[in-house]
């Protein structure tokens, strides 16, 4: 499969509107054309002003003579605007494109200026002037054409191969004009006696088949499909040119030719206008193709070339052979003539001419061909010895599969195996981003002269200047010229080496573009077609070998990343399970797993304490870096925008800014980014104080001084990039982890986070999440369990406990009965009435133990009972309720009751249900207080988000610890030092006074300092009514 590429250079002027005008002006000269040849062929025709004269000639032989020199004059400037385009215009062709269209313009106007000429001879000197000198204007045309056919685009573009097609044309036309000579012209014409008319007249018919036959193989050349419709015009304009010539040849030897003939002169003006229409309308063809290319760079990357056409093997054969018959068999023809001519005794002189003159370029090709063979073998020779080095060099580039040293070995081969003076490779490594996004740049470059000292940069950005040499073509610069715009580090490094010329080759894989390849030499000169074929030769091997190696350090890091997150599940697994559930050892553990397996130097765990902040659990901090505490890290405020990466469905790369405000908009890593030069270099950019350093927290008072966030920590610490990860457990958002780099260390080959990490960080917070789930399970478990057992042991005291407390009054009420039964008849009235009142007592009091437990069911059950009506209590009245029911007590033992009550004090409550409460209270202030010791009631009013009142009930009895008043408000619990003592309760009083409290939208709370005889002041607090 052979192409043929027609190179061009689309400048920014190439728009819609251009292609508009180009098909606007190419409509108005097909009208132009059509326009001549219509009116032409009207005037002539109809012989308009034919009895007129004009000088000594008449009216139809001016407007023909005249008509023939605009035509050609017309053709003429369509072809040199066309040249001046394919210079200047917005689509520029190649040098040997624009001369070729130049020349045939310069025939068309020498044609033109021997048509005005012409004009005047006949109009002025004589009829028909043959020959004279307008015939070499009209000669020129000829070779002028012939030389600018030779110059179109052909698979072959070379010196020797147009000199072949000329002489293989030359060939066959003197063949055709022996034969013709032999067969029609001699024994027509040979009564002739004016051999200068006669060989002129002639010669023209010879010369445009010679035209004829420079198309036919210029097809077979393979030139471009894209210029079939313009060549089949002009070839069509020179079949025109064909048909009035041999009519002119045969008219004019006889003087039967008159200026003015319609079937003649019309053909004239069809054909110069059609050989000059044809220029424009390939210049329009040319640049919508290119303007489809320029507007669509991904249709064809490889290069700004068009591929034309291909043809297999089997079309070839039949061109090459339809060739060898189109040259061959009009020289055997001749041969034959010459022989029947030697044979007859007729000495034709003018065949013997002609085959001398076929015998000396038959002489000339055959040297052309035997030394074009030569160079073809030494051709063939080097481009096996290059082929068996580019066998050896990729041989060895594919052998390197790590990216770091195979991008060494890329620019050090080219300057030591393939003769370069020195080499740069631009490689985007993002680069299966569209151009306008965010990419990182990797340059790496070496000289001639010491390979072994490479040089590297890394670049990071989204608007670069220099991407000119990153769009998949293939670009020449010569650096005097300064037509590329590169990073000032790669210019400074480009004078040092002295490089005068570069010569940049895309890198392209499967239509991704990699980067670019730069060859550079010493010499301001042009890259030759070998240098140009190596160099593209070795980008295309060196794309593969990239690309393999990217794949190869994908998979390798893929791999080495699953067997860390194999290594952390097990882990925080085992951490979970033998554990204590979500603690500081999963905590600190999903720190340091998520910064080994993302290789970071950070890692920072944040939990939600309450709805107005993230307080860090755990932290984790590479050796290498300075020590960090969990408190060197500031919380993370909800107003904070770090704090929204926490309800994101994936982790979110952010960029660190130290003079970033918590206000600011949180910086999205499409942003741009500093230049980062990589490790190693020794470029003046390093030397440039760093724009991150830490941010300078003034000193003059707490109104100057401004709250660290997290991005200030970070800043400080040399990171540029992090990764803020949300762990979910469940579909709750259970924690936030922080992964960092520092650039602290310039020696590490770490780069900041990208987002090509996020990924990782999406798998590890996946796992991280479900030990975390795990966890928080595992603890609800336990939490669980724990109650269960507490519970467990609670029925066990209670039963112990309401066993003992129910068998004391059963076993009084049990005894006393006896005693009456017994001895009723002989004790006294007064005692009997004792023991019954006794009795009764008893049975109270195991009335009150079994409504409490009753209670205790009915509020479990209903899962906390509600009052059955709410109502304005005064609180001096329900405490003289009280009282009244606990005074005979407080008589009998001798105590004194205290009251401080502020006037009239009124609460929203149930009546019977604070009542009960107020008796609990008591109850227990007389149990567990020593005769004779006051008690107290309180109350007082309160205004904290709603006003209140406080009511207070206090006793001096051994008080409650500190550590066990959390406690007394359970059901079933009794302390240690109770169950020791002679006093009796169950263990539920306090639990259903917190729920009747809690019940009326109260609470209720004990303050005491443990220390015996000081006591116990329960506090419940009501909202006003």
């Amino acid at each position: 499969m052979s192409e043929l590429r027609i190179k061009t250079t689309a400048t920014d002027r190439l728009t819609q509107k251009y292609l508009r005008r180009l098909e606007r002006e190419n409509y108005i000269a097909a009208a132009i054309t059509i326009f001549i040849a219509t009116g032409s062929l009207l005037w002539l025709v109809f012989q308009f002003g034919g009895h007129t004269r004009f000088g000594e000639a008449s009216v139809v032989t001016f407007f023909a003579n005249s008509m023939f020199a605009v035509a050609s004059a017309i053709g003429a400037i369509w072809c040199f605007e066309t040249a001046y385009r394919a210079r200047r215009g917005p689509v520029i062709l190649e040098p040997r494109h624009q001369l070729a269209w130049l020349l045939i313009g310069l025939g068309l106007f020498s044609c033109a200026i021997g048509g005005a000429f012409y004009t005047y001879l006949e109009d002025y000197v004589q009829k028909n002037p043959v020959p004279s000198a307008a015939d070499i204007g009209f000669t020129l045309f000829y070779i002028f054409t012939f030389i600018g056919l030779l110059l179109m685009p052909t698979t072959t573009q070379t010196r020797r191969s147009c000199t072949r097609i000329g002489l293989d044309a030359l060939i066959t036309t003197l063949c055709i004009l022996s034969i013709s000579w032999f067969f029609v012209i001699g024994p027509i014409f040979s009564s002739v006696t004016d051999r200068a008319r006669l060989y002129t007249a002639v010669s023209y018919p010879f010369w445009d088949v010679l035209l004829i036959l420079a198309i036919v193989l210029l097809v077979y050349q393979r030139t471009a499909r894209l210029l079939y419709p313009s060549l089949i015009m002009c070839a069509l304009g020179i079949l025109s040119l064909i048909w009035a010539d041999t009519l002119y040849a045969y008219t004019i030897p006889f003087s039967t030719y008159n200026t003015g003939i319609w079937y003649i002169d019309t053909f004239w003006f069809i054909g110069y206008l059609l050989i000059g229409l044809s220029a424009p309308y390939q210049y329009a063809s040319i640049a919508r193709r290119a303007y489809r290319e320029h507007i669509q760079p991904t249709t064809e990357i490889k290069s700004s070339e068009f591929v034309a056409f291909s043809r297999t093997n089997h079309v070839r054969k039949h061109l090459f052979s339809l060739r060898n018959f189109l040259i061959f068999a009009p020289i055997l023809v001749v041969i034959v003539l010459v022989l029947d001519n030697e044979i007859s005794h007729a000495y034709n002189l003018v065949l013997v001419g002609l085959a001398s003159s076929i015998g000396i370029l038959l002489t000339t090709r055959y040297l052309l061909a035997n030394n074009e063979n030569e160079i073809l073998l030494a051709e063939r020779e080097q481009r096996r010895t290059e082929a068996d080095l580019l066998r050896m060099i990729t041989a060895r580039l594919t052998q390197e599969l790590q990216l770091d040293n195979l991008l060494t070995r890329i620019v050090t081969t080219a300057t030591t195996e393939l003769s370069f003076d020195a080499a740069a490779l631009f490689l985007v490594e993002a680069y299966d981003q569209s151009p306008g996004a965010q990419f990182s740049l990797l340059i790496r470059a070496s000289p001639a002269d010491a390979p072994d000292k490479t040089i590297t940069w890394r670049l990071e950005g989204e608007h670069i200047t220099y991407r000119t040499i990153l769009t998949g073509k293939q670009v020449e610069v010569f650096w005097q010229d300064h037509s590329v715009e590169l990073p000032a580090e790669v210019y400074s490094w480009q004078r040092e080496q002295s490089v005068l010329s570069t010569l940049f080759v895309p890198l392209i894989y499967q239509e991704k573009i990699l980067g670019s390849l730069g060859f550079s030499s010493r010499t301001p000169r042009r890259f030759s077609e070998r240098d140009s074929y190596l160099a593209n030769a070795y980008a295309e091997q060196a794309a593969i070998a990239i690309e393999h190696a990217h794949l190869y350090e994908d998979a390798r890091e893929h791999e080495l990343f699953a067997q860390a997150l194999t290594r952390v599940a097990a882990r925080l697994n085992s951490a979970v399970t033998t554990g204590s559930g979500v603690g500081a050892e999963i905590y600190q553990l999903i720190c340091t797993e998520g910064a080994r397996a993302l290789q970071a130097d950070y890692a920072i765990l944040y939990l939600y304490v309450n709805d107005e902040q993230l307080n860090p659990m755990a932290v984790f901090c590479n050796t290498r870096e300075p020590a960090s505490l969990v408190n060197d890290w500031p919380p993370i405020r909800s107003r904070e925008t770090e704090a929204q990466a926490l309800y994101s469905s994936q982790p979110t790369l952010i960029e660190i800014d130290d003079m970033a405000t918590s206000s600011g908009r949180l910086p999205a890593v499409t942003g741009p980014l500093r230049a980062l030069p990589a490790p190693g270099t020794t470029s003046s950019a390093q030397q440039r104080p760093s724009n991150t350093l830490p941010l300078q927290v003034p000193s003059g008072g707490l109104r100057f001084r401004k709250k660290l966030t997290l991005r200030n920590v970070l800043a400080r610490r040399k990171v540029q990039t992090a990764i803020l990860a949300p762990l979910m457990a469940g579909n709750s958002q259970a924690a936030l982890l922080v992964l960092a780099r520092s650039s602290q260390h310039a020696s590490e080959q770490k780069r900041p986070f990208a987002r090509a990490d996020i990924g990782h960080a999406q798998a590890f917070a996946e796992q991280a999440a479900i030990a975390f789930t795990n966890a928080q399970l595992y603890q609800k478990l336990h939490d669980a369990h724990h109650q269960l057992q507490e519970l467990d042991q609670l029925k066990d005291q209670f039963m112990i406990t309401a066993s003992h407390e129910l068998r004391t009054p059963l076993t009084s009420v049990q005894g006393y009965l006896e005693l009456l039964v017994q001895f009723g008849a002989s004790l006294p009235s007064e005692q009997q009435q004792e023991f019954l009142q006794k009795a009764q007592r008893a049975c109270d009091e195991l009335v009150l133990l079994l409504s409490n437990v009753m209670d205790t069911s009915r509020l479990e059950i209903e899962a906390g009972i509600r009052p059955a009506h709410f109502e304005r209590v005064i609180l001096q009245e329900v405490i003289s309720d009280v009282i009244t029911l606990i005074e005979p007590q407080v008589t009998h033992e001798k105590r004194e009751v205290y009251l401080y009550l502020p006037g009239q004090i009124a609460v929203k409550a149930d009546p019977p249900r604070l009542r009960q409460v107020l008796l609990n209270l008591s109850m227990n202030a007389l149990k567990y207080s020593k005769t004779g010791t006051p008690i107290a009631f309180a109350a007082r009013t309160f205004s904290d988000s709603r006003p209140c009142a406080i009511l207070s009930v206090s006793d001096k009895g051994k008080g409650i610890k500190p550590q066990d008043q959390a406690q007394v408000f359970e059901r079933f619990v009794r302390l240690e030092s109770d169950l020791n003592s002679t006093v009796r309760g169950s263990g539920l009083g306090l639990y259903i006074s917190r729920r009747l409290i809690e019940a009326m939208d109260g609470k209720i709370w004990v303050e005491s300092s443990g220390i015996p005889g000081m006591g116990s002041t329960f506090h419940i607090q009501l909202p006003l009514a």
